[in-house]
């Protein structure tokens, strides 16, 4: 029996065994088939899992990690240079959370080539998908994408999705042994990490420099620039952050 069906063996739809079922997976072949087995029972046939890496002087360029392809189409989005004009990783870059490509499109004006790509994809029978788009401290943007046919998923079946694809792309990525991401205590300075940790705490910017002998404009200037670092809008989300990385 190959590794892939090994991997299968007693996976369940519902979702249940997915993370003993991905943990038993040995190599990014396997994981890649689980996923796309799991996603088939909501209607979607193909998948991508992938995260934007630094290219240096160049800027950042997206890396696959595995791709649940038709060989025709891996060939047709290589040939027409389809992932400067993939508009479904692009507008990862603009969401925080779930989003269906429908609802992508509807919010952008797309342009001539992104027509062509979406022309492309409606001949292989995908009208529609959902991405998960997931950021990390310091603007690290990596996302799992799926394409099938049009429909509306329930919050809890989106919520499901979303989780496993959490799941299977920091398991992707433990495969491949791709390189930690740099955490907040790499990116922050200590008193940054300090008052953000007292800002989760619910203390004012007034308290926290009292308690810390220094003034609130000092603070201020401590959780801008710690919202900055982590590429981020708001305090919340900054301590959204922190709480992902274990360092709340």
């Amino acid at each position: 029996m190959s590794k892939s069906r090994d991997c299968k063996e007693g996976f369940d739809f519902g979702g249940w065994d997915f993370v003993d079922t991905i943990e038993g997976c040995h190599d990014i072949g396997s994981l890649a088939d689980v996923f796309s087995h799991y996603i088939a029972a909501y209607g979607y046939s193909a998948s991508a899992c992938g995260a934007f890496h630094s290219a240096g002087e160049n800027g950042d360029k997206f890396e696959f990690y595995f791709r649940n392809w038709p060989e025709a189409w891996a060939a047709l989005y290589t040939q027409s240079n389809f992932a400067s004009d993939d508009f479904t990783i692009s507008e990862a870059r603009r969401k925080s959370g779930p989003y269906s490509w429908g609802t992508a499109m509807a919010g952008r004006q797309l342009s001539q080539k992104e027509k062509v790509f979406l022309e492309a994809m409606g001949e292989f029978g995908w009208a529609d998908g959902l991405s998960i788009p997931m950021h990390g401290p310091g603007g690290q943007l990596a996302f799992v994408t799926m394409a099938g046919s049009s429909q509306l998923l329930t919050p809890i079946v989106r919520a499901r999705l979303q989780f496993f694809s959490l799941l299977t792309h920091a398991r992707a990525r433990a495969l491949l042994q791709v390189d930690p991401e740099r955490g907040p205590r790499d990116l922050l300075t200590p008193r940054e990490l300090e008052c953000l940790r007292k800002v989760g705490a619910g203390k004012s910017d007034r308290a926290i420099g009292e308690e810390l002998g220094i003034a609130r404009t000092t603070v201020k200037y401590h959780l801008e620039h710690a919202r900055q670092k982590l590429g981020v809008r708001t305090r919340a989300q900054a301590l959204a952050q922190l709480v992902l990385w274990g360092e709340e």
